[in-house]
Formats: structure tokens, C-alpha cells, sequence
């Protein structure tokens, strides 16, 4: 008996060169030669298949595996049902093995920077700085974007160098499933929190922000930067402001939320004395 659709396995193989079959005639899959004779965790199913090295994700293929092939992974290596799918999918495809992307829908894939600060992507070379040299980056494809994530935040924006015809041929592309982080924080930089007024502004330093009405009531983060102030909703960046006051922020929360006493600035305060 088959399994269903959508079960998905996993297994252990010790690959004795660069490459791992899967199902002879069905599906192979390249791994780079350091990896030869080292124990991978194979997680499969009929969209994903990732290879896992002490837990850790080591690359993401597209399925070519049919119902007849996951139950030839169990009686051959013994596969056993799978937990939790250790990241996200590979993109979804077509039976002829052509990707689905929805028109604008961006996608990520990752790749190691090398030590002159260059990624390869879909047969190109392009830098994103010696600062990620050695480190392995999420290339988020965004439309006519590319963005680098690094430590959950974002390292840098480009052009996107893949049209997004060529989007879903991309080795080891795989659904963006989260929002693009903001930028990571530079050096000395602090955050505040303010609460927007009614009227879409609030007071930080002396200064007042102007959001627009849609803003009204959220609670804020302002990123103190030595000439902006970058505003964050969640992870979510709202706005970017010049600075006009360089003097030092004292008050750096929101205190007793909707007291008369504690209340946050409004448009027709005066700019308060203190910082």
C-alpha cells in the first residue's frame, strides 16, 4: 500500500562522494565533496527534501519523489515517519517539474560569501560585502530587489539580478515565509518607545514625529541614530527622520499609558524642557 500524498519521511545517509541517491532513475542530489562520508539526516516528502548535519540545515532541493517513491526510501533506508519540517519548502512545482510562483511573490536562498565578498547566484557573481565574507546569508529576492539577512536583521539592498522569470530555476529557492527584518543597528545607536497620539504624532527629545492617521494609537520604537530616528512597529520599519536635537534621551519608556499625568505629547504641547 502507498502512503498518502504528503507523508513525509526521514532518514540517515553517509554519502561516499558528492553526491546522494535518493531513488535511482528518480532523483539525485549534488553535495558538496567536504561532506563526503559525514552522517546526514535526509527529511523528505513529495514537495521538500533538506539534508540536516547535527541538526543544522545544509541545503534544500525540490522533490522529485512520487507516493511509490517514499515508501522505496523505507524499505530501502529504512525510513521512518518525520517530525516537524526542519525549514521552510522548496517551492512548489508543476508535474513537469516547473516551479509555481505567484506573480511578485519573493523568494529566499542561501549561500555562503566568499572570502572576496561574493555570492553566486543563478550563474552570476555579485558582491555583497567583505563584512559577511565566510558567513552563509539569506538572499531574499523581492521583486526588483535583493536583500542580504545576516543574524535575523538586514545587511544590505541591491538590484535584483534574477528576472523573475529566472525566480523559480534558482538552486535551492525556497518560499520567503517572513517579513524582511530592518537593518541591524548601528553602533551606539538606542531605542525609545513612544506611544503616537490621536492625531498620529508624538514627541521624542523635543521633536515632534508625524506618522499618519493610520499609525494613530500603536506603540512605537524610535532607533536614536546619530542624525535620524528610525521608527519600528514590531519588526516593521515605519519611517526614517532627521534628528534635530543631538542633546542626550533621558526617557527611554512609555510610563502610566493613557494618565493624565504620565500621557504622551500631543500637537498642541509645548515642547517639553526635558529631554
Amino acid at each position: 500500500m502507498l502512503p498518502p500524498q504528503g507523508t513525509a519521511v526521514e532518514f540517515v545517509r553517509v554519502p561516499p562522494s558528492g553526491e546522494i541517491t535518493l531513488v535511482t532513475g528518480r532523483q539525485r542530489v549534488g553535495i558538496h565533496q567536504a561532506l563526503a562520508g559525514r552522517t546526514l539526516t535526509v527529511w523528505a516528502n513529495h514537495r521538500s527534501v533538506h539534508f540536516l548535519l547535527d541538526g543544522h540545515l545544509v541545503t534544500t532541493v525540490p522533490s522529485r519523489l512520487r507516493p511509490e517513491g517514499i515508501a522505496y526510501l523505507t524499505v530501502r533506508y529504512g525510513a521512518r515517519p518525520a517530525g516537524a519540517e526542519p525549514a521552510p519548502a522548496a517551492l512548489p512545482r508543476t508535474g513537469s517539474g516547473n516551479a509555481i510562483l505567484a506573480a511578485g511573490e519573493p523568494v529566499e536562498v542561501d549561500r555562503k560569501v566568499l572570502r572576496d565578498g561574493i555570492v553566486c547566484l543563478a550563474g552570476g557573481r555579485y558582491r555583497v560585502g567583505f563584512a559577511l565574507a565566510g558567513r552563509t546569508v539569506t538572499l531574499r529576492l523581492d521583486g526588483h530587489l535583493m536583500h542580504a539577512i545576516a543574524d535575523d536583521a538586514l545587511r544590505g539592498t541591491w538590484p535584483c539580478p534574477v528576472p523573475a522569470a529566472g525566480l523559480g530555476e534558482i538552486r535551492g529557492a525556497r518560499t520567503a515565509t517572513s517579513p524582511l527584518p530592518p537593518p541591524s543597528l548601528p553602533a551606539g545607536a538606542i531605542r525609545a518607545h513612544r506611544k503616537a497620539h490621536a492625531s498620529d504624532r508624538f514627541m521624542i527629545n523635543g521633536q515632534f514625529i508625524k506618522l499618519g492617521p493610520r499609525h494613530a494609537g500603536k506603540i512605537v520604537t524610535v532607533v536614536i541614530e546619530d542624525t535620524h530616528n528610525r521608527i519600528l512597529h514590531g519588526e516593521g520599519e515605519l519611517a526614517v527622520r532627521p534628528r534635530k536635537n543631538p542633546g542626550p534621551i533621558t526617557r527611554l519608556y512609555v510610563k502610566g499609558m493613557g494618565t493624565q499625568n504620565d500621557r504622551q505629547g500631543s500637537p498642541d504641547d509645548k515642547p517639553s524642557k526635558k529631554p
